[in-house]
C-alpha cells in the first residue's frame, strides 16, 4: 500500500508536469512549432531505433562467426587466414583504437604486417599491440607517425577531442542489445512481482534498458558537475569572403559583440584573457572568464573557459579555404549551463535555445561579410561600432 501523503505529492507532482507540458505545447505563438518538432523528433527516433536493431542483429552476428573462425584457427594452427584477411581484421578493430582510423594503412604480406599514418604515442602502442596478437600475424612493422597532443594530425584541436571522448558511450552495438534485452527482461519481471524487491529489480532493468540507447554517459548527459564537457553544439556556413579577412574577425574576440546578437561585451584582461558578458534566459547578463588556447594563422581559433565560470564552455572556429575563393567556417563548442540539464531546460522554454542562437549569429555574419565586405575587413582591426549601424541597413 502506499502512504495517502505520498500518494498526493505524487499526484500533485504528475499535475504540475502535465500543466507544465500543457504550457510548452498550447503556446499560441511557438506551440505549433513545438507539437511538430516533437512528431519529427518521434519519428526520427523510431527509424533510429529500426536502424539500431539491424545494426545491433548484424554485428552480434559477425561477433559469433569471428569467435568460431577465432577457436577454429586454434584448434588448426596449420590453417592461417589470407593477408586480405588479415588486413580486414586489423582494420575491423582500428575503429576503437585510434581517433582517425581512415588516415592508417596497413598492409601484409606473407603475415608481415606493416602500419603507417599518423597518430598518437598511445594509439601506435596499442594498434601495433594489437596486430602482433592477430592470429596469423608473423610480424609487425610499425611506421605510425607519433603526434603530440599540442599538434595533433587531426583537423580537430586536442581539446575538443578529449571533451567529446569523454561525453561519448563508446558501447558496440551487440553490447547495447544485450543490455536492453536484460534490462527489458528485468524490468518486466520485477514489475510482475509488485514487491520491494521486485521494484528495485524493475527500476535497475528500466535503468539499464535506457542506458542503452543513450549515445552519451549519464555524466555528460546530465552536466551537473563542473568537470563535465556539457552540451555539444555544431554549425557550418559558407561565407563568399577570403579566409584571410574570416580569420582576422575570428582571432579578435572583441570584434563578437559588434555583430552576435546574444554577445553583450568582450572585455581583454590581458595576454588572450577576455571577460566574457552575454545576454541570458530573461535577459538577465551572465559573466565569465575565458582564454584563447591556440591560434593557427587562416585556419584555427580555439577557446575555453576559467575553472569556475558561471558557464563552462570550450570549442574552436575552423576556417577552410573553398575552390570558388569562399570560406567555410566550422563552430564547434562544448558549453555547460547553470545547474546542467535543468538549467539548459529553463533556457529552451524561455526562448533561448543555444544552437538557433549559434545558427542566426553566423547567419548574420556571412550577411555583413557578402554585403559589406569593406566594413568587415576594417571591423577586424578595430573598427567604429556606430558604422555598423549604418552597414547593416
Amino acid at each position: 500500500m502506499v502512504p495517502a501523503n505520498k500518494n498526493k505529492w505524487m499526484m500533485a507532482g504528475g499535475v504540475a508536469a502535465a500543466g507544465m507540458a500543457a504550457i510548452y505545447f498550447l503556446d499560441r505563438e511557438k506551440g505549433g512549432v513545438r507539437r511538430n518538432a516533437l512528431v519529427a523528433k518521434a519519428e526520427r527516433l523510431r527509424r533510429e531505433a529500426g536502424r539500431l536493431a539491424s545494426v545491433s542483429a548484424r554485428d552480434s552476428w559477425h561477433r559469433l562467426t569471428g569467435t568460431a573462425r577465432h577457436a577454429w584457427s586454434h584448434l588448426v594452427p596449420s590453417h592461417w587466414p589470407e593477408d586480405r584477411v588479415l588486413v580486414e581484421r586489423i582494420r575491423s578493430r582500428m575503429g576503437r583504437i585510434v581517433s582517425h582510423p581512415h588516415k592508417i594503412h596497413v598492409v601484409s604480406d606473407d603475415g608481415v604486417v606493416t602500419l603507417w599514418g599518423p597518430a598518437s604515442e598511445d594509439e601506435s602502442r596499442r594498434l601495433a599491440h594489437v596486430a602482433q596478437t592477430m592470429p596469423g600475424v608473423r610480424e609487425v612493422l610499425n611506421h605510425l607517425e607519433i603526434h603530440e597532443g599540442n599538434e595533433p594530425a587531426t583537423t580537430e584541436p586536442s581539446l575538443f577531442q578529449h571533451a567529446r571522448y569523454e561525453t561519448q558511450l563508446n558501447w558496440s552495438p551487440s553490447k547495447r542489445l544485450v543490455t536492453g534485452v536484460a534490462g527489458t527482461a528485468a524490468a518486466i519481471y520485477g514489475w510482475r512481482r509488485r514487491d520491494p524487491l521486485g521494484i528495485s529489480i524493475s527500476l535497475l532493468g528500466t535503468s539499464m534498458a535506457a542506458a542503452s540507447t543513450l549515445k552519451r554517459n549519464v555524466h555528460s548527459l546530465l552536466a551537473f558537475s563542473e568537470d563535465s564537457p556539457g552540451f555539444e553544439v555544431e554549425h557550418t556556413v559558407r561565407i563568399n569572403a577570403p579566409v584571410s579577412d574570416v580569420f582576422d574577425f575570428w582571432a579578435n574576440p572583441e570584434n563578437y559583440p559588434k555583430v552576435f546578437s546574444h554577445i553583450s561585451a568582450i572585455e581583454k584582461l590581458g595576454e588572450k584573457l577576455y571577460r566574457w558578458t552575454v545576454t541570458g534566459p530573461g535577459g538577465i547578463p551572465v559573466h565569465w572568464e575565458g582564454t584563447i588556447t591556440r591560434t593557427v594563422p587562416n585556419t584555427l581559433v580555439e577557446w575555453k573557459s576559467l575553472p569556475g565560470s558561471t558557464v563552462g564552455n570550450l570549442g574552436f572556429v575552423r576556417v577552410d579555404p573553398n575552390y570558388d575563393a569562399s570560406t567555410r567556417v566550422l563552430v564547434r563548442m562544448f558549453y555547460r549551463p547553470p545547474a546542467g540539464i535543468l538549467g539548459r531546460c529553463i533556457a529552451e522554454i524561455l526562448g533561448v535555445d543555444a544552437k538557433k542562437v549559434l545558427a542566426q549569429d553566423l547567419k548574420r555574419l556571412k550577411t555583413l561579410f557578402e554585403k559589406n565586405p569593406d566594413y568587415m575587413k576594417e571591423l577586424a582591426k578595430g573598427g567604429d561600432h556606430e558604422l555598423l549601424k549604418i552597414a547593416t541597413t
